[in-house]
């Protein structure tokens, strides 16, 4: 369980600095924490609190559990966290479920059940009497930074889908579609200048620029069809390189490349016959793995537009 936690929460990049998994004796009640910079246990940091019960957590746990941090909190080891939250896939029981969302009452609960639920039991063979001291530590943390995640929490947060994927090998659903914008950006410049010259070839003609292949009566929407190709399967690329592991939209590309490959180094009337004949094959590609229900026929002809827009195309319309 930990280990997924962790996952999930290396997932979270833009909310934490570094992502540590603490287990065993000296874990003074820390599980999987999330720094939010560089002071580390000095600043600001979140602790998750990974509980594998076949049942829902029960109360007296979570106060075992809480004493622990803000123990060893109290005698300077770290800050206390900024949240603590109990990952449980059952859930919480009802009476901690209640205390949750009355956090003035649970701090007055625990402090009332310290004696039966924390003090023999965070350090083994000693006594932790809750002092004055001790007492006013806890009376100053805010116990609305307690709370749980439960299994739809981990299902229905985006940052889990990766990890999802990685450990159970969950579908991540459909990509979204593109969106093509009206300008023409740099990045689309390599593949657009393949398929002007495959224009202008076509036209006994120099098609000068993409403003000019826009307005020419016959390949004006072919250009438009190609570049709505191109941004349908960036879209593709994208969610499931956030939403898988890399393995996946590798293969996806192979499957395409190998099934147009033969087709582009075939005999063609000029280059244009040649674009549109791989963008006939690559419609009909069937790839493998998890992307297979998923591969659209735009993004698959679009990623070959990724192909012709490399560095080092894999793909060229116009052969030597």
């Amino acid at each position: 369980m930990e280990k997924f936690v962790r996952d999930w929460a290396l997932e979270k990049k833009t909310q934490y600095f570094k992502v540590e998994v603490f287990s065993g004796s000296g874990d003074r009640g820390r599980d999987v924490v999330g720094f939010v910079d560089q002071t580390l246990h000095e600043g600001d940091w979140d602790n998750f609190q990974c509980k594998q019960y076949g049942k829902t957590l029960p109360t007296a746990s979570a106060f075992h559990e809480i004493g622990k941090i803000l123990y060893y909190a109290s005698l300077g080891e770290f800050t206390p966290p900024r949240a603590f939250s109990f990952v449980a896939p059952k859930g919480v029981n009802r009476n901690l479920q209640r205390l949750l969302f009355k956090p003035v009452e649970f701090k007055q609960a625990f402090i009332a059940g310290w004696n039966e639920h924390c003090e023999n039991t965070i350090i083994e063979g000693a006594s932790v009497p809750l002092t004055p001291e001790l007492t006013a530590f806890i009376q100053a943390y805010d116990f609305s930074r307690i709370g749980r995640v439960g299994l739809d929490d981990l299902i229905g947060d985006p940052a889990a889908k990766p990890v999802l994927y990685k450990w159970f090998g969950a579908d991540p659903g459909p990509a979204p579609l593109g969106a093509t914008p009206d300008v023409v950006h740099d990045d689309e410049l390599p593949y657009i200048g393949q398929l002007l010259a495959a224009y202008s070839e076509r036209a006994d003609a120099p098609i000068a620029d993409h403003q000019a292949a826009a307005g020419h009566p016959h390949f004006g929407t072919h250009l438009a069809r190609q570049r709505e190709r191109f941004y349908d399967a960036d879209a593709f690329k994208r969610f499931y390189r956030d939403n898988t592991d890399a393995t996946a939209i590798e293969a996806f590309e192979s499957d395409i490349y190998h099934g147009v490959a033969d087709t582009c180094d075939g005999p063609h009337a000029d280059a244009l016959s040649r674009a549109d004949a791989v963008m006939s094959q690559a419609a009909t590609v069937q790839p493998s793995g998890v992307l297979a229900q998923h591969s659209r026929v735009k993004a698959k002809q679009g990623i070959c537009h990724h192909f012709a827009n490399e560095a080092e195309p894999r793909l060229r319309w116009q052969k030597p």
